[in-house]
């Protein structure tokens, strides 16, 4: 604050335009280093009753009924922490009805004080000071109000800049949380095309030796190669298996319901869990209606990816012999619910996981980014009845989306899922390749 400033806050305003009280207020005044201001109207002290003085001195015959009431909405519409402070200089006397009917008059003016004539200089002097301190305080509090409201201004704009800091952040992390799981998706499917087409034909062709060597030797051939023969079908099936797993070909050739089938019928066979299964789709509406399309590829390999890491962990983790599955295909967005009936999960794993999507483990992580990924809600409920996992994708009716492939009639996709006994083919194979000698 300057000194210029400074002096214009604490200067007291005088208005007596009648008689010589105004020169006589300014000289006692002064002589004590009090700055003053006469002014000719009410209205000049109106205008600094929110800040600009540190006191009026008013003589009462100055003041009317519109002068009190300018000055009383002046008062009403100051700033919470101002208090004016007036002196009235009233006439002296004895108390009369009529003066203090003035004085009731003068309560709209709020934080009065009233002088008698004739001054006395001392009793003037105080009554300023007083006047003046009690205004004083009133700007600390105007300049702590002021501060504080810079602070927080300044707060607000530093919150603002990290929350704007923390959202691109969080936007680079989720790009790159959804680019490595694309690279895992393809890294798996490169692995299981490896699996396949690599060790796999390796398997199959020491499948031939052995069965030209069993169809040579007949009824004599022993019993070490017999057991040779079922330990390279164990191999080709758990490489099968595995395979499957990494990328079931199913899910590219029908599509996530059937893939969901055969992925939940061999779960429930290798771990002996009970899976109960519920799905709907708009397809199970009256014939007549056209087939609904086949969801997006990125939506359908989420959704494998959900249910195969749900009920992994119902396996791992929560000593459920059962399990329930639903999942509502709608037009709009595809729900997939698993169920459990186990212990659940512990209370701060659930408060850590709501608040930041971690402590649950790598997998649901996993599948939390996935869903946010495709605009979608992965949500957790728990108790000690159990866990339910919940993801619900929206469906995006677009261009791309009506032109993909509609779903196989279910007898196709049967035939999809039915592949030729491993026995035919050796046989035929093992024929070829003798016939080939």
């Amino acid at each position: 604050m300057t000194a210029t400033s400074l002096h214009g806050d604490y200067r007291v305003l005088v208005l007596a335009p009648f008689g010589k009280d105004a020169v006589l207020v300014r000289e006692v005044l002064e002589r004590s280093g009090i700055p003053v201001g006469v002014v000719g109207d009410v209205a000049a002290i109106a205008r600094c009753v929110g800040g600009g003085a540190g006191a009026a001195i008013v003589a009462e015959e100055s003041l009317d009924d519109e002068g009190i009431e300018l000055l009383g909405r002046s008062v009403s519409a100051q700033p919470a922490w101002s208090d004016f402070p007036i002196i009235v200089l009233t006439g002296g006397g004895a108390t009369t009805p009529y003066t203090e009917m003035m004085v009731r008059s003068r309560t709209p003016m709020g934080n009065l004080n009233l002088i008698e004539r004739p001054l006395r200089p001392a009793t003037l002097i105080s009554s300023v000071r007083t006047a003046i301190r009690s205004r004083l305080r009133q700007y600390e509090i105007r300049d702590h109000l002021e501060e504080r409201e810079q602070v927080e201004e300044e707060l607000r704009r530093t919150h603002d800049e990290l929350e704007s800091l923390v959202e691109k952040r969080t936007m680079a992390l989720r790009k790159l949380s959804a680019r490595l799981m694309r690279v895992q998706d393809e890294e798996r499917r490169r692995i299981a095309r490896e699996l396949h087409d690599g060790l796999g034909q390796w398997l199959a062709a020491a499948q031939i030796n052995v069965d030209m060597v069993l169809l040579r030797e007949g009824a004599k051939s022993s019993a070490m190669l017999q057991e040779t023969r079922k330990l390279i079908d164990h191999a080709v099936s758990s490489i099968r298996t595995m395979s499957y797993l990494l990328h079931p070909p199913l899910l590219d050739e029908a599509g996530f319901e059937a893939a969901a089938h055969w992925f939940i019928d061999g779960f429930s066979r290798r771990t002996a869990m009970t899976i109960k299964t519920n799905f709907t789709h708009p397809d199970d509406l009256p014939k007549g209606l056209s087939k609904t399309p086949r969801m997006p590829e990125v939506v359908e390999l989420a959704l494998f990816r959900a249910l195969q890491e749900g009920l992994t962990n119902a396996h791992r983790h929560s000593a459920s012999p059962n399990v329930e599955v639903k999942f509502e295909r709608l037009p709009d967005r595809a729900i997939l619910e698993i169920q459990d009936y186990g212990c659940g999960l512990p209370q701060p794993v659930m408060d850590r996981f709501q608040r930041t999507g971690t402590g649950s483990g790598v997998g649901l992580a996993g599948i939390r980014e996935r869903v946010k990924e495709l605009g979608g809600d992965f949500t957790i409920a728990s108790n000690d009845r159990g866990t339910t996992l919940r993801s619900v994708v929206p469906l995006a009716e677009d261009e791309d989306h009506a032109k993909r492939v509609p779903i196989p009639e279910v007898r196709e996709v049967r035939e999809a899922r039915e592949v030729p006994p491993a026995k035919s083919r050796r046989e035929n194979m093992a024929i070829n390749a003798t016939r080939a000698l």
